[in-house]
């Protein structure tokens, strides 16, 4: 009969430890990793040119150049998660140097269930905030509202529609759109924050009366906003974080 010895028993132990964090380990992701470096040398290219008294119109513009480049590794390496990343960070560089008519075009060619809308819609809310326009980012989320089959890029089409029209104060057209992802995509972040600004544009518009409340001081006294009727009251809002 053989007998383990506690030495083989813990050598046994270990290997075996050893082979299930080997089997449980991510795999590497040579492809992701080629496109952080090209982005990060992008960034460190970008800085170098500021610090050189570059316009940020140039043509000279290392923007425009990793923008291009990040761009034909999307086009060279479809339907990956570095795919995906490439194509952030190319229209986000176009946002940068204000090429927002090529920005517009490359995403044009995007097909409406492509993984990149899931986080393309901040870089085209950007890129309307720094022109004032926001033409083509609502005309693009209905398009994509309408013909997306991914629940989550509907969503966040929905609601870009709502705060692209809430930033142009057509409050009744972002009420509505907010509405809608209330209704249609419940449980998600999504319905939460539109919930949220639907209150903030009923209740919390200047010039409307404030809502009322009933709280406890941090000595036990009671407090409602009733009580200073007539008074002039300022409220002060502060956090940590």
């Amino acid at each position: 009969m053989l007998h383990k010895t506690p030495a083989r028993l813990f050598r046994l132990g270990l290997l075996f430890t050893l082979t299930v964090n080997a089997q449980n380990a991510p795999t590497p992701d040579k492809e992701m990793d080629q496109v952080q470096a090209m982005i990060a040398q992008s960034k460190k290219d970008a800085d170098q040119f500021s610090k050189s008294d570059g316009k940020p119109r140039d043509a000279s513009d290392p923007n425009l150049k990793w923008s291009a480049a990040l761009w034909q590794y999307r086009e060279k390496h479809p339907g990956t998660a570095a795919t995906v990343a490439a194509t952030i960070e190319a229209l986000r560089l176009l946002t940068r140097v204000d090429r927002l008519s090529e920005l517009q075009a490359k995403a044009d060619t995007l097909q409406p269930n492509d993984a990149a809308w899931k986080q393309l819609f901040y870089v085209l809310m950007s890129a309307a905030s720094k022109s004032n326009d926001y033409t083509y980012l609502i005309a693009k989320a209905e398009a994509l509202a309408q013909t997306a089959v991914d629940r989550d890029i509907k969503a966040q089409a929905r609601f870009n529609i709502g705060d692209a029209y809430w930033r142009t104060k057509d409050t009744e057209r972002a009420r509505k759109a907010f509405q809608v992802v209330v209704s249609e995509f419940p449980g998600t972040p999504y319905a939460e924050e539109a919930a949220g600004n639907l209150h903030e544009i009923e209740f919390l518009n200047v010039g409307q009366p404030a809502p009322l409340f009933e709280r406890t001081t941090i000595n036990g006294d009671p407090i409602s906003l009733a009580g200073f009727k007539g008074r002039v009251v300022v409220l002060k809002f502060w956090g940590t974080y």
